[in-house]
């Protein structure tokens, strides 16, 4: 089975250890570079908690601010993890997008109790300011980190898709899943589309592939790696019994 890992290091590392664990070995050809900023100037006076929307912005965060005794929310289960790893004890997590975050965030704390802080990338999915601000909240934004687009794809990558063989691609993200797009199209690869599937975290993470040519384009029940894996597992399998068959 060949599955193309698309995110940004060191996110891409991690999805290829849970797919080796699986029995597979997967081309890992990032289309974001991830570049953390040197410092994180912000003021905590009258913050209530920190929120995470990933775990690159934990990761931002970790080397360069000594702040752990605030409260967390964190996006999902993984960027809680990372979070718990850096020394922050009081970790509240969404298992799921802004959107269940901020639900979280309406059942936990109020308005009245202080600001949050929102460390993120310079691009984000979703409005969490948006969605908490009807409700009487102030969230302040940090910038830790930006994804930039890679100008190409791996050898390994374009071989596979030339191949003609089917090939299985993880999308993490919706800018990932139209970079992506942009590079096949940029070397002429949407042609060979037909026999690509394309297993994304949720659908809005691939939403920007939608009629572009893919053999088939399949969400994860939950937005997480957790369950994309297990997707894709549970397709290999399928797929194993047919043949065998």
């Amino acid at each position: 089975m060949t599955v193309l890992v698309t995110r940004g290091w060191p996110g891409a590392e991690r999805t290829a250890a849970g797919l080796r664990r699986m029995g597979i070995d997967p081309i890992v050809s990032p289309v974001l570079d991830i570049n953390f900023r040197a410092r994180i100037d912000v003021d905590l006076t009258g913050t209530q908690a920190i929120v995470f929307t990933s775990a690159n912005g934990v990761r931002a965060w970790g080397p360069r601010r000594p702040e752990r005794d605030l409260p967390v929310f964190a996006v999902g289960d993984a960027t809680a993890d990372a979070a718990r790893d850096i020394g922050f004890k009081k970790v509240f997590t969404a298992k799921g997008d802004v959107e269940a975050l901020a639900r979280l965030i309406l059942r936990k704390v109020k308005p009245s109790d202080g600001d949050l802080l929102h460390v993120r990338g310079i691009h984000v999915a979703g409005d969490l300011g948006g969605a908490l601000k009807p409700h009487g909240f102030r969230v302040h934004d940090a910038i830790g980190y930006g994804a930039v687009a890679v100008d190409t794809l791996g050898e390994e990558a374009i071989a596979a898709i030339v191949s003609g063989a089917p090939v299985s691609v993880l999308i993490h993200s919706a800018r990932s899943a139209k970079t992506f797009l942009d590079l096949l199209r940029k070397f002429g690869l949407h042609h060979w589309l037909g026999s690509v599937t394309v297993y994304g975290i949720s659908a809005n993470a691939l939403a920007p592939l939608e009629g572009a040519g893919f053999g088939a384009l399949v969400a994860a029940p939950r937005p997480s790696e957790d369950a994309l894996l297990a997707l894709l597992d549970e397709t290999s399998e399928l797929a194993r019994a047919s043949n065998a068959s």
